[in-house]
């Protein structure tokens, strides 16, 4: 069995747990320090005192979440060709779908960075922005946007790492970009002697800055030859029947995240109507729930890798064993958060320094953010597996229904004509998270995803 770790032809649960939390424990140091950053961030803004910053920022970072998320397709189709390849052993294949990918990044890369920086007055403005928080919003969106250029490549390059099983590289680069982030963020955003304090603007050059170097770090330490990794600039040519086989993974996890960060979009147009007070009660919500992100998609790593790895070792047996091992402790852990969450949610809310109204709210949305663990949990590392296998339709298909009718449906029935304003919101969001979970792990253990071994 060719794999990029070793296991016997039976491993036992002792042997499945080190090979799990050997592949979670850097990805979710990783996303430990990558949500420190967002949390931070939300921190920071929110001691200025001023919902129209705080606004801003959520509205810009959403937007530009949006755009990373739907390129992420992309990503989940190479981590898992990359995968495959490398668990049956054939390098020089995973190498070749690396350099198609990252043709691939760079155009599109370079399109959105253009594209999103001229269309974000319009975009923000459509989004509900007015007066000082779209000014701020601008701004903030069009700093980050432009880094794309570089972060999409960095992205692909990431998560052909994952997909060979080294989980620790991404670990140590985005890791040291991250602390260099909160600290390039306190000193901007406050200002530190002759640093004058650029609020919005500060967080903007932060994000911008941390995320270009991390993303510079990545791309030339695989130019140079990270493992069996490397590639030439001058070599990114289009190959049509790998470019056919990579976009035809990539399509249902297109469609996906386009379904999904569409919905998105229509989502958080019903928050900002609900007023800048939602908006940031809102923003501050979602920074507290991304604590639990971070061993949730540490795990989704896992078993993506762990699917994926062993489709190429034809070990299907052993794929769907490892999965549901993984799934069974990343359970217990978001639900763990989830109970944190409904106890504290209003205390933890009070970190954030916000006004007395954007932190009441908060503190619900908090606690109902607890009840979603759960489903989290399995959507997270399900879809993931599904995912590694090169099944990417059934996680589609899960989204679909979940979000037209949770997170719209739902959404606009419970806030507007009921009356329960971000209380509803996040009822619906609920219901949305764990119907897709239901359906995705129906698949999954339905089979459908053997077919592709």
């Amino acid at each position: 069995m060719r794999t990029s770790f070793t296991l016997s032809a039976n491993p036992t649960r002792k042997e499945l747990d080190r090979v799990i939390f050997s592949l979670t424990g850097p990805a979710v140091v990783e996303n430990l320090l990558m949500t420190l950053v967002s949390f931070t961030d939300t921190i920071m803004v929110g001691w200025l005192r001023s919902s129209a910053a705080l606004a801003a920022v959520a509205m810009g970072g959403f937007l530009n979440l949006i755009l990373t998320q739907l390129f992420a397709a992309l990503v989940v189709a190479g981590t898992s060709l990359v995968a495959r390849s490398w668990g049956a052993g054939e390098f020089s294949r995973a190498r070749s779908y690396l350099g198609q990918a990252l043709f691939l990044a760079f155009t599109i890369g370079f399109l959105v960075a253009v594209s999103g920086y001229f269309l974000s007055f319009p975009v923000l403005k459509l989004m509900g922005l007015q007066g000082e928080a779209l000014e701020k919003g601008v701004f903030y969106f069009r700093l980050i946007v432009l880094v794309n250029f570089l972060a999409f490549p960095a992205q692909t390059l990431f998560g052909a790492l994952r997909g060979s099983g080294d989980t620790r590289t991404p670990m140590l680069i985005n890791g040291f970009a991250n602390i260099l982030h909160i600290i390039l963020a306190f000193l901007l955003i406050y200002g530190w002697g002759v640093v004058p304090a650029m609020g919005v603007a500060g967080a903007a050059w932060a994000t911008a800055i941390a995320t270009g170097l991390s993303s510079l770090i990545v791309i030339f330490l695989v130019y140079l030859g990270k493992g069996e990794f490397y590639f030439q600039l001058m070599g990114l040519k289009p190959e049509k029947p790998l470019l056919k086989e990579l976009t035809r993974l990539a399509s249902p996890a297109f469609w996906e995240a386009l379904i999904f960060r569409g919905a998105q979009v229509v989502f958080m147009r019903f928050v900002s109507a609900l007023g800048e007070v939602a908006l940031a009660a809102h923003q501050v919500a979602l920074s507290i729930e991304s604590l639990s992100y971070m061993p949730g998609w540490g795990f989704a790593a896992a078993s993506t890798t762990l699917a994926g790895q062993f489709v190429g070792a034809r070990r299907p047996e052993l794929a769907e064993r490892s999965v549901m091992r993984t799934l069974k402790i990343g359970l217990t852990i978001l639900s763990s958060f989830g109970l944190v969450f409904l106890a504290f949610g209003d205390k933890i809310a009070l970190l954030f320094g916000g006004t007395p109204q954007v932190l009441a709210q908060a503190g619900i949305a908090i606690r109902l953010g607890g009840l979603e663990q759960p489903g989290l949990a399995v959507l997270m590392i399900v879809a993931g597996a599904l995912r590694g296998a090169g099944d990417t339709k059934s996680p589609m298909i899960a989204t679909f229904f979940g979000v037209f009718i949770g997170r719209l449906l739902l959404v606009y029935l419970l806030a507007f004509p009921l009356g329960l304003g971000l209380a509803g919101v996040w009822l619906a969001t609920i219901f949305d998270w764990s119907l897709r979970a239901a359906i995705v792990y129906y698949f999954f253990k339905k089979g459908t995803w053997r077919k592709f071994f």
